[in-house]
């Protein structure tokens, strides 16, 4: 495929600044801090915990092959103790064991040169600590289902960079090999680790488990659980798949297993390479993390993101459920069979698995409306999530980086886990496979798995394979959407000759003086009521011919590129008049644009507005959740803000419509979404003061109170943040007094986010000192503060406790969220002084690697502080306009 000069002058430019083209994989040419010279083949580890105490004792057998002659021997290890260890059966002396816990490494020192060739093995004896956060082996504290006795229980987290925590190991990705894990635990525990249990033996003590040996795989995908637990199972084909759980809550897994039959068949077709293992045990645990980790074989998920309760669980825990199965399952492939060579091609694993788990989420459940949802602008506390538009607000900011970032630390890699490398990978996949075509993107994908399954790969192996299934250049393509930052607007101006002429620009949001960039964009666009055509815009500017003056043209069908559109004024005012005659995935990429230009400052904030007061009168959820989501980050905003009573009410004029159709009761005959949408406009209406829902909600809350059955799963999460939202004294310890209660995980964490909501500031605090206790497991407990962050409108309370009991706190955050969680608690501040405060408090108290997420908090700040004054000044008008 040809490239125009202008384009390729800009693609040198942007290769000159983010490194060469990239190359495939090459085991001696992939970065990584370790040599190259040895290389682990199999593994043999033995661990004896000590729920006692908290400690661990470890022993490892490693066979080596020795790629060239050495006189040293160099891994991984951390917070470890090496007790001894032998080369070829001879002991090491105590001044041979060299460790270094600041770069992360073990170093034995040979007493003659180890020559090259398979050896035997290394052999080492060890100790360790158990922890409370999810870093490596961790412990967790639960009450048991029924009897609410507390136990505890044990899991690992080794991703990214953490299984070298648990043993000594080669803990990079590119090191494959074969893991053999025994261990020790008591008698009536259940063990469970990637591979079926080989032997179990009685010894003193309690018992001894030993599992099959692994597949060539890379460190940060074993997983070790172990606990009072119980067991549902089924059967694919050739594979074993469970549920595990704390004792009496295996049974709630029973919709995430019949979900995971239906998912693994699903992709033992679409991948054409069947799941190689035996056995797939998708393992509940009650604390360590919040989300999910793809340990192959065994993958491990926060309770709530697994379990369901046909008669208590709410639609969206369900539809939760399904979409982290997808992600999780779609990574025994992306991920696990196949692996990026280092960290900064992350985005091969989590891209693809975003990407492929809403795919197959969409296949099961088209009701959802997976490609449109979005989350809640600018939430620090969630992770994870499906839709493209957190990805593109955070990746038209300066403090944006191309999909392959580089990645020289093991610090580094915990940070490359963000919006970024998930969302916009997704997005840029699902544009790609909309440009090549469903089958050839698929032919592409498995001609990439037949060709590296059990190794590691670069971006360039998976567009090579594209490549040549599609006769596309996909690599000239692809370039500018994952080695360099941002994203395009295409401005759309309809000329006096009758062509449409298109120009492309970097999309940015309080970003002055953008380097310039360029894409080549697979862009889709129709004529109203015609079959959308493509277009692969290569240059700057390009131009539609042929298109009627006087009907409306869209851009971007369906919402799948992954690029804005700005309409001159008579190409906006025509898609205004064909509004009611455009499809939802339209008019919410639409809405989603027109607010983007909002806030880029390309628009007033009437062009939104006047959008959304002429949009057909409807009840599709992904379109008023789009509505929904901007009210409440308005709304979020303005606090103390001289307009904010006056947008409520507007706000509310908006919304009401809505709920007035939809209603409180659920009918016999209404959409399969519609309690989620109901659900969602009553936490909306709470928050905007609705006087009818407060009182609702406060009615509903007493009738729960005396009959719980009364108030439906999917009321109860909003019902009971309206009701703690406004929660005196009594009605939070009301709702304390339940959380402390009840083993249900869904009810556990409706409590406490509602007392999370309380706008009363001695609540707050008092919400706020929860997170210090042990009543919660560590990833809630620190998500309290987050929570009263970002709901209770006053994030300096928030701060405040945060910054005076900030060690306690870091002591609960798992590795992905180290370093992000202190700069995460000022996303929420719109006042420029807070920008150098946080500045100067990661100067002080905040390691280097924060740098990143600071540098985007900052820039949030700052562009909140802006948006405000902005939006303050557009209100009155647009306000009194629209209440006519």
């Amino acid at each position: 495929m040809r490239v125009p000069l202008f384009a390729f002058l800009v693609l040198f430019l942007v290769r000159s600044l983010v490194g060469a083209v990239e190359k495939p994989f090459n085991f001696n040419e992939t970065p990584g801090r370790l040599p190259k010279e040895v290389v682990p083949t199999e593994y043999a580890i033995r661990i004896v915990p000590n729920v006692d105490n908290f400690t661990f004792a470890g022993s490892e057998t490693v066979k080596l092959n020795v790629r060239s002659p050495v006189y040293q021997l160099v891994l991984n290890a951390l917070e470890l103790k090496i007790e001894a260890a032998s080369v070829d059966g001879k002991e090491l002396p105590l001044s041979a064991i060299k460790t270094d816990n600041e770069k992360e490494l073990l170093t034995l020192t040979l007493p003659s040169e180890l020559a090259a060739g398979d050896h035997a093995p290394v052999s080492l004896r060890f100790t360790g600590k158990i922890n409370q956060q999810g870093q490596g082996l961790f412990y967790m504290r639960y009450q048991e289902q029924g009897s609410g006795a507390r136990k505890v229980m044990l899991g690992t987290q080794f991703e990214a960079t953490d299984a070298r925590r648990f043993f000594p190991c080669w803990d990079e990705p590119a090191f494959r090999a074969r893991f053999q894990l025994t261990v020790v635990v008591p008698e009536n525990w259940l063990a469970v680790s990637n591979m079926p249990i080989e032997i179990e033996r009685k010894i003193a003590g309690g018992k001894e488990v030993g599992f099959a040996p692994t597949p060539p795989m890379s460190s940060y995908l074993n997983v070790f659980v172990a606990g009072e637990l119980d067991v549902i199972e089924s059967q694919v084909g050739p594979t074993q798949i469970r549920v595990v759980g704390t004792k009496g809550k295996a049974e709630l897994g029973r919709y995430a297993l019949e979900t995971t039959a239906e998912i693994l068949k699903y992709y033992n077709d679409y991948f054409g390479v069947p799941y190689p293992l035996p056995k797939l045990d998708q393992i509940a645990i009650p604390g360590g993390f919040g989300g999910a980790m793809e340990n192959w074989g065994g993958i491990t998920y926060y309770e709530s993101t697994l379990l369901f309760d046909p008669k208590n669980s709410s639609a969206e825990t369900k539809q939760n459920i399904h979409e982290v199965l997808a992600h999780e399952m779609a990574h025994m492939w992306f991920g696990d069979l196949v692996t990026m060579a280092w960290w900064d091609n992350l985005w091969l694993n989590e891209g693809f698995a975003s990407w492929m788990g809403s795919k197959c989420t969409a296949h099961f459940n088209p009701q959802w409306e997976v490609w449109l949802a979005r989350e809640l602008p600018r939430d620090p506390t969630r992770r994870t999530g499906i839709a493209k538009e957190a990805a593109m607000e955070g990746d038209a900011r300066s403090s944006t980086h191309p999909i392959q970032q580089r990645v020289a630390t093991e610090a580094e890699a915990n940070s490359a886990f963000d919006d970024i490398t998930y969302k916009k990978g997704q997005s840029f996949l699902r544009m790609l496979e909309s440009f090549l075509g469903e089958d050839v993107f698929r032919d592409g994908i498995q001609k990439y798995m037949a060709a590296h399954k059990y190794s590691n790969t670069t971006t360039a192996d998976l567009w090579s394979a594209l490549s040549d299934t599609s006769n596309n250049s996909v690599g000239e393509i692809a370039a500018g959407w994952t080695e360099q930052p941002g994203f395009p607007v295409v401005i759309v101006k309809r000329e006096a000759d009758g062509k449409v002429r298109l120009t492309q620009e970097r999309s940015t949001v309080n970003f002055k003086n953008a380097p310039p960039l360029l894409w080549q964009i697979p862009l889709t666009y129709s004529v109203l009521g015609e079959t959308p055509a493509t277009l692969l815009m290569t240059d700057k500017t390009a131009a539609l011919e042929n298109i009627p003056a006087d009907r409306a043209l869209k851009l971007n069908a369906n919402g799948a590129g992954n690029y804005r559109v700005e309409y001159d004024d008579s190409s906006w005012q025509l898609l205004l008049s064909a509004l009611p005659k455009l499809g939802v995935e339209d008019r919410v990429n639409l809405m989603s644009d027109a607010w983007a230009l909002v806030e880029a400052g390309r628009a007033p904030a009437s062009l939104y507005f006047g959008l959304v007061e002429k949009l057909p009168a409807a009840t599709d959820l992904a379109e008023r959740e789009q509505i929904i989501n901007v009210l409440d980050f308005v709304n979020g905003l303005l606090v103390g803000s001289s307009e904010h009573e006056k947008f409520q009410r507007y706000a509310r004029s908006l919304l009401r419509p809505t709920f007035e159709a939809i209603g409180w009761v659920s009918k016999p005959d209404e959409p399969k979404n519609a309690g989620m949408l109901r659900a969602s406009l009553i936490s909306a209406l709470g928050d905007l003061n609705d006087p009818e829902v407060l009182a609702g909600c406060r009615e509903r809350f007493e009738k729960y109170l005396a009959h719980p059955a009364s108030l439906p799963p999917d009321l109860r999460a909003p019902v009971l943040a309206v009701v703690g939202r406004y929660a005196d004294e009594k009605t939070w310890n009301k709702l304390h007094e339940l959380g402390l209660k009840t083993t249900s995980t869904e009810d556990k964490q409706n409590y406490y986010n509602a007392l999370a909501c309380a706008t009363d500031p001695k609540l707050m605090k008092k919400t706020l000192a929860i997170a210090l206790t042990d009543e919660l497991p560590t990833s809630r407990a620190i998500f309290l503060v987050s929570r009263v962050a970002r709901d209770s409108g006053h994030p300096d309370i928030a701060w405040e406790f945060a910054k005076g009991n900030m060690k306690a706190l870091l002591a609960k955050v798992d590795a992905a969220g180290a370093n992000r969680y202190a700069p995460s608690l000022f996303t929420f501040f719109s006042d420029d002084s807070r920008a150098d405060e946080l500045r100067n408090y990661a100067k002080k108290n905040l390691p280097q690697a924060t740098a990143s997420e600071v540098a985007k908090v900052v820039d949030e700040i700052q562009f909140r502080a802006e948006f405000r004054d902005r939006l303050v000044s557009q209100l009155p008008a647009l306000i009194r306009s629209g209440t006519k």
